[in-house]
């Protein structure tokens, strides 16, 4: 995919690709190049790495991708090696005239490791990368072993492992990291490793405006560009506040989809509507109308089908979050149990399910008659699901907070739950059920009640 100065990604995508060939020019020998840029650009720069590792990369580099969590020193060699022989052997199916003499022998080594010494698999890791190199006939240019890191376990950790390795690591190989200019995870490392780390500070590449000007292009009299026009705008009035043009823009949105579309994407105006109106906490009586607007479509529609319904539990939610912000906690609830209702309806179990949880965040709140019955029926419908499903639904929030909550259940009975949550979600799975609740709240905004 060459470059396209029409494209604002692609261009945006470019300017990254150009720094990158001016700084490497700058700092040939450095061991560790680090990438930062502001959050929002984000996306671009892994655009680039993943350009990069394409034929159509601006540069001579050979670059590769890692993508994985940090737990431990152990945990992160055992992935790379594990990653690089799967890799290699998926491209080999493509390129079978490769003939990376040493592949097999050391695939065979790789199976007999000890996946607990770091030590061992540090070194053979470097071997294996070695190997590589020799194998792609790597001289003038360089292998750069991109490493992106999501969760981080532990900072320090980190930074002593990606510090050994780089030092291991033969000529014209080097790691290339990636982060954000405000983490900043990575600056106890460069400061240690002095010239031979590069810092490549992209700089605001207004990634928005990027995807303004994609989903804006063409005919302004298309009601498609129309709609995509109208959603920018409406984002943009909300992040500034300007309360009165967000109504404009929202009837906007509603005529458009109205004139355009069929009852889903009419209702679904309403919805966005009343999405970007919940950011302004004391229009929640224009908010309520507006969403009772869309719940109406719906319902006076009469088409059953999946897809309207969906958008109905989506506008019932946007209800539940407009009470909740204005601490009607019991009206909450009911409309959180309302979505619930219509998901089971659909046999919707995973968004019935989440229904649930929503609806007993906010129930918390109050007392324990209030809360107990909605808990109780949320864990007998989600616990009557097989094993399956529960895989693909978690129950963790629920079945954490009933075993904290209700006080009748007997030692046995608690036993078997715990046993069947740990099968499904590991032992840790009521911190992950915190962790779940935490995100709920947040997405949710259950936690300002």
């Amino acid at each position: 995919m060459a470059n396209n100065e029409h494209n604002p990604i692609a261009a945006r995508i470019g300017n990254i690709q150009n720094l990158w060939i001016e700084e490497r020019q700058k700092h040939p020998d450095a061991k560790v190049y680090c990438i930062t840029c502001d959050q929002e650009d984000y996306p671009l720069v892994e655009g680039f790495i993943r350009l990069e590792g394409s034929p159509h990369g601006k540069s001579s580099d050979i670059v590769l991708a890692f993508i994985t969590d940090y737990e431990s020193p152990a945990a992160l060699y055992s992935f790379l090696i594990n990653e690089w022989i799967t890799s290699f052997e998926a491209d080999l199916k493509k390129y079978p005239e490769w003939n990376w003499t040493e592949f097999d022998s050391l695939k065979r080594e790789a199976a007999k490791l000890d996946h607990n010494d770091s030590k061992s698999l540090k070194t053979f890791y470097v071997r294996m990368v070695s190997s590589f190199k020799e194998f792609a006939g790597i001289a003038d240019n360089i292998l750069g072993i991109t490493i992106i890191i999501y969760k981080i376990g532990n900072v320090e950790s980190l930074n002593k492992s990606i510090k050994e390795l780089a030092e291991l690591l033969p000529s014209h190989v080097s790691l290339i990291l990636t982060d954000y200019n405000s983490r900043e995870v990575y600056e106890p490392l460069l400061d240690n490793l002095k010239e031979k780390a590069c810092r490549i500070k992209i700089p605001n590449q207004n990634t928005a405006g990027a995807y303004k000007e994609i989903a804006t292009q063409g005919d302004p009299h298309n009601p498609q560009v129309k709609y995509r026009r109208c959603l920018f705008e409406l984002g943009e009035a909300t992040n500034a506040g300007k309360k009165q043009e967000v109504k404009r823009l929202g009837e906007e949105l509603v005529k458009i989809c109205r004139e355009t579309g069929g009852t889903v994407m009419w209702a679904s105006a309403y919805l966005i509507y009343g999405g970007f109106m919940l950011s302004f906490k004391d229009e929640s009586a224009f908010t309520h109308k507006i969403l009772d607007r869309g719940i109406s479509i719906v319902q006076t529609a009469k088409e059953e089908t999946k897809e309207c319904n969906q958008i109905l539990i989506q506008l019932y939610d946007y209800k539940g979050i407009a009470f909740n912000l204005s601490r009607d906690t019991k009206q909450a609830v009911k409309c959180f149990l309302k979505g619930a209702e219509i998901a089971k309806k659909e046999e919707l179990k995973s968004i019935a399910v989440s229904q649930y949880g929503y609806a007993l965040l906010a129930a918390l709140k109050k007392d324990r008659l209030f809360y107990e019955p909605i808990l109780t029926e949320a864990f007998e419908y989600g616990y009557a699901l097989d094993d399956n499903e529960l895989r693909t639904v978690n129950l963790s929030f629920i079945a954490s907070t009933y075993i904290d909550k209700i006080y009748t259940l007997d030692g046995k009975e608690r036993e078997e739950i715990v046993k069947r949550m740990e099968s499904l979600y590991g032992e840790d799975w009521q911190a992950d059920s915190k962790e779940l609740s935490t995100k709920i709240e947040q997405e949710y905004q259950l936690s300002k009640a």
